[in-house]
């Protein structure tokens, strides 16, 4: 197999674990707009998680092969493969369209998550304002105040 060949395969690869990697951001996305459990968001983001560290891989292997080339991982050095080996210009646009696509949605999801969190923290602040106030116990009656 030539280096243009192992190339566009690697970068096809990318493209299609970015596509599963949309999937889930689309379907954290979902999840967040539900008001998760603490145990969806877990699984979440370990499922996030194991597609970066793919994606990484992929990366990796991306760059050996253009450094096999003789080129770097940047535009100039794609740039330049791709006028020896046209083809790849395709596949890596649309790596790159993906990119994008799968970036702006985990930023989208880190807002939701993030607005979430605040949510949650107001509560506990509150929660916490009201520990040393007179609550009702479990039987619905006020605590007994002591005499001065």
């Amino acid at each position: 197999m030539n280096p243009g060949d192992k190339l566009l395969r690697c970068v096809q690869a990318q493209s299609d674990l970015l596509d599963e990697f949309i999937q889930a951001l689309e379907a954290e996305s979902a999840a967040l707009l539900d008001e998760p459990s603490n145990l969806a968001l877990a699984e979440l983001t370990q499922r996030k998680n194991d597609y970066a560290q793919r994606l990484a891989q992929l990366d990796q292997d991306r760059v050996h092969i253009l450094t096999e080339l003789e080129q770097s991982d940047d535009a100039a050095g794609i740039d330049a493969i791709c006028a020896v080996y046209p083809e790849l210009r395709t596949t890596f646009d649309t790596l790159f369209e993906r990119a994008e696509r799968a970036g702006r949605l985990n930023q989208d999801n880190g807002q939701i998550l993030h607005t979430f969190m605040e949510h949650n923290q107001r509560a506990l602040d509150t929660l916490h304002s009201l520990v040393n106030q007179d609550l009702y116990d479990a039987r619905g009656r006020l605590p007994r105040r002591q005499q001065p």
